[in-house]
């Protein structure tokens, strides 16, 4: 499908060009699906209440 993140800005763009190749994505929950937009996402610095234990 492609070698480069760029290529898929969003989850929706990665899901669509699996169907034009055919393939379908089934089974994901809305869980899976955030949990993978989290991970895909740039990294960030610890917001404030994450550095003082507030929050995690």
């Amino acid at each position: 499908m492609g070698a480069f993140l760029e290529e898929y800005s969003t989850l929706e763009s990665i899901v669509e060009a699996a169907r034009t190749q055919g393939y379908e994505v089934r089974g994901l929950t809305r869980e899976m699906m955030l949990a993978m937009i989290k991970e895909s996402g740039p990294p960030h610095p610890p917001s404030l209440g994450e550095r003082l234990g507030i929050v995690r």
